[in-house]
């Protein structure tokens, strides 16, 4: 029939033609029709000049749509390990339903994310020509399921304390700016042996489970890192990751840290055409500071801190980029109770939310995001400053320094900074218990 300018069509009546636009049309006609079993429908475009407005053309697509195809049944080829169970939930293709393009394309993509195939491919058996059922292939070919990295050297180097050059980080709180100064790095050189090895195991249990370690030893830094990932838990459309990590470190002058961290995570992928996801999660954390070349430059509180956090997040994520968006939304909800009962140093509820809208006309991008976050201390406790908010910078106030856009505290060193005698006074950020950022560009 006729086009009569429907949404979502580039051509639209009186406005400008091009061929370009037509080939857009066509394709996402012949789209639709393929991603409803149409997997032999034809269109076709013809243009026109108007009799009576030789200005003016007239746009007609011819459609075919022939059979309906059916899926009769489905095989599946290239398995060894895997659990047949595992491929049937990912792939979810069914029997006796249309075979739809946009289905079939789904399915290779959610069985390669799986991490534990070189390439998958689903289609049907044989090329559609008449026929109203075929059967649908799913080809799979299993990735090698061991993985080892590993390498050694011999570190020599002095204890600095710039991440990045004129700042300084203590872990848990936010970057400090020095103000063009620099910590003094230690007069003692350390040297000794450095290594590290990692192992990775796929498809575990045939379930596309994968278990990681990994190990670093030097003379300043010491890590070990253990994860387990579930693709499916007990067969439902929920993932999870459980992960331990654990770090003593000494390679900054400031201070000397034990840090340990244990997680458990659960997701949901609630709309995969909208990104949108639920996420529940348990997470343990302790920070434990000591030999602080500058004492105040973390509180009392904050050098022995055990956080035990039961939280959950939905993110709903349309961006056509991630890093350099030009249109689309982001959007996210995390809220998390942090209780003395599981074992923290503190009782306390969060809160933080962002609705990030990108929008681009004529080559210029409206970008617009706001962040609100709250937290609030109960049973007469308090909230560490590593969950505290902070603003300023580059990706908040640009107008600040970084963290410098909220309360400060005066915070002396003395005899620490390269090139300087005597004491410096450095601004500390305080954070706050409440956020509230409106960015709005073009």
């Amino acid at each position: 029939g006729e086009l009569s300018g429907p949404k979502g069509f580039q051509l639209q009546p009186k406005k400008p033609f091009s061929d370009a636009r037509l080939s857009d049309d066509r394709n996402r006609i012949l789209a639709t029709y393929l991603n409803r079993g149409y997997l032999n429908a034809e269109v076709n475009a013809t243009v026109q000049r108007n009799q009576s407005d030789p200005l003016h053309v007239d746009v007609t697509f011819a459609v075919a749509e022939r059979q309906l195809v059916q899926v009769s049944q489905v095989t599946y080829v290239g398995r060894e390990q895997t659990r047949l169970s595992m491929i049937q939930n990912t792939a979810r293709i069914r029997p006796k339903t249309p075979m739809k393009r946009g289905d079939l394309l789904e399915a290779e993509s959610r069985l390669f994310a799986l991490n534990i195939f070189d390439w998958s491919k689903v289609g049907p058996k044989r090329p559609i020509t008449d026929q109203t059922d075929e059967a649908a292939v799913v080809r799979v070919h299993e990735s090698s399921r061991n993985e080892i990295a590993y390498g050694f050297g011999f570190d020599v180097a002095h204890r600095g304390g710039n991440v990045p050059s004129g700042s300084v980080a203590v872990p848990g709180l936010p970057p400090v700016d020095l103000q063009n100064h620099e910590i003094a790095p230690s007069e003692a050189t350390y040297a000794g042996p450095r290594g590290s090895i990692e192992f990775s195991r796929r498809n575990m249990r045939g379930l596309g489970e994968t278990a990681s370690t990994f190990f670093l030893v030097s003379r300043l830094d010491q890590q070990i890192v253990l994860s387990y990932t579930q693709p499916q838990v007990i067969g439902s459309q929920w993932s999870s990751i459980t992960s331990f990590s654990g770090e003593r470190t000494t390679e900054n002058p400031l201070y000397a840290a034990q840090l340990g961290t244990g997680s458990f995570q659960i997701e949901h992928l609630i709309s995969r055409k909208k990104d949108t996801r639920l996420q529940l999660r348990y997470r343990f954390n302790k920070t434990y500071l000591t030999d602080l070349l500058v004492p105040e430059l973390v509180l009392p509180q904050d050098r022995d801190v055990r956080l035990s956090t039961i939280s959950g997040a939905i993110i709903r994520d349309t961006r056509d980029n991630l890093l350099d968006a030009h249109r689309g939304t982001y959007a996210t909800v995390n809220l998390g109770l942090t209780p003395t009962a599981l074992g923290s140093s503190a009782t306390f509820a969060k809160l933080f939310g962002q609705y990030a809208y990108y929008r681009t006309t004529h080559s210029i991008v409206f970008a617009n995001s706001v962040r609100l976050g709250l937290a609030k201390a109960m049973a007469g406790s308090f909230v560490p400053t590593s969950e505290l908010f902070f603003s300023g910078g580059g990706t908040t106030l640009r107008g600040f320094p970084i963290n410098q856009a909220g309360p400060q505290r005066i915070v002396p060193f003395c005899d620490v900074l390269e090139g300087e005698s005597g004491c410096v006074n450095v601004t500390v950020p305080v954070g706050g218990r409440q956020l509230f950022i409106l960015n709005s560009e073009m």
